[in-house]
Formats: C-alpha cells, sequence, structure tokens
C-alpha cells in the first residue's frame, strides 16, 4: 500500500480500510477479465500486496494486544502460527513471481536469438 497517502484519522484506519477495499476490487475486477487476457503477474503482485498488508496488520494487532494485556499463551500462539503462515505465503508468491519473469526473460532471449539466426 501506498506509504505517502494521508489521512484524517488520527488512528489511520480509515485510510487502510480503503486502501484494503481499493486493492481488492481491483484484484477482483482483474480476476473477471478473460483468461486468456488476465495479467498474471498483477494478479499476483496484489496478492502479493494484499498477504502484506495482512501481515502488516496481524503485527501491529499483535503488538498492541502485547501492550495492552497479557495473552493467553494458546491465543499467542495461534497469532503467531497464522503471522508465519501468511509470511511464507508471501515468500512463496515473491519465489513464483520471480521464477515467472525469469521464464519470461528466458523466452524473449530465445525468441530474439531465433529471429537473429533466421535473418543470417
Amino acid at each position: 500500500m501506498s506509504e505517502n497517502s494521508t489521512c484524517n484519522n488520527s488512528n489511520g484506519n480509515g485510510c487502510e480500510s480503503v486502501q484494503v477495499s481499493y486493492a481488492l476490487y481491483l484484484h477482483r475486477q482483474e480476476l473477471r477479465r478473460p483468461k486468456r487476457c488476465r495479467r498474471l503477474m498483477r494478479v499476483a503482485s496484489t496478492k502479493l500486496q494484499l498477504t502484506n498488508e495482512l501481515i502488516w496488520l496481524q503485527q501491529r494487532r499483535q503488538w498492541q494486544l502485547e501492550m495492552e494485556v497479557e495473552m493467553e499463551a494458546l491465543s499467542y500462539q495461534q497469532q503467531s502460527c497464522a503471522l508465519n503462515r501468511e509470511r511464507q505465503y508471501r515468500d512463496l508468491l515473491m519465489h513464483n513471481m520471480q521464477q515467472h519473469l525469469l521464464k519470461q526473460q528466458r523466452k524473449q532471449r530465445q525468441r530474439l536469438q531465433a529471429t537473429l539466426h533466421n535473418r543470417r
């Protein structure tokens, strides 16, 4: 999400929900496109953006709870497990996006070499 956005709320919760809602809206719009026209990197980057936002929100909630009250051990463990799952998902998405970009670059290089070879 944009770090340069401005909010009128003192805690900024209104902006966060608007940003997440808009990102979800854009993601749904992209998914509605015909499969052949869908931009996979845009879909993946939106997923990554939303996952990062979710991780950030969970971390903030966790820190707030730690400061306000002592949390039960089980609740804390559940939140930690959920946060770890989200981080793993984010890392997997980033890895898949990098692999996709590398694959695209290899294909472009092969096409370029093929056209150069055909011109000789």
